[in-house]
């Protein structure tokens, strides 16, 4: 077992009874789980581990002003309709092609990226990134249509 991506869609109710301490995370369905590609699909995205700038940045939010807090003891991170539509919208702009392009497993492993090993196969980790962003594309357009938000956070 190791640390997994997952993504909660959320309503502003269901968001506060989080909050409020009333529904644990725990108890929520996971909508996504993009198991260890988390922190490789954050650096191929933004160059780094934590951040990036938007709306890339919110394609794995990890830091700035989408952490809600420590609530069911997971830090969470939370993305509004209006965040999700802008991080949809720039994945549908990016080809395989341009992914391949900021992608580099040497880079990853010289910055310790999770769960990166230096025996991976390139290709074959790169593919996992295109089917991890085909997931989050599908996940992020039903989103933003049905007017809700997002939780992200690692388990």
């Amino acid at each position: 077992m190791g640390m997994s991506g997952r993504y909660l869609v959320v309503t502003k109710e269901l968001i506060e009874s989080i909050k409020s301490g009333e529904v644990s995370v725990h108890d929520c369905a996971v909508d996504l789980d993009i198991d260890k590609t988390w922190q490789m699909l954050q650096f191929t995205l933004n160059g780094n581990l934590l951040d990036g700038e938007p709306p890339l940045g919110y394609v794995v939010p990890l830091a700035g002003e989408q952490y809600v807090g420590n609530y069911s003891d997971m830090d969470l991170f939370m993305l509004s309709n209006e965040q999700v539509l802008e991080a949809y919208m720039a994945l549908e702009q990016i080809t395989p092609e341009q992914l391949k392009q900021r992608y580099s497993l040497d880079q990853m492993i010289a910055e310790g990226v999770y769960p990166v090993m230096d025996d991976w196969d390139a290709e074959e980790t790169f593919q996992e990134i295109v089917q991890t962003v085909d997931h989050i594309q599908a996940l992020f357009q039903a989103t933003a249509e049905s007017g809700n938000g997002i939780v992200f956070y690692v388990f």
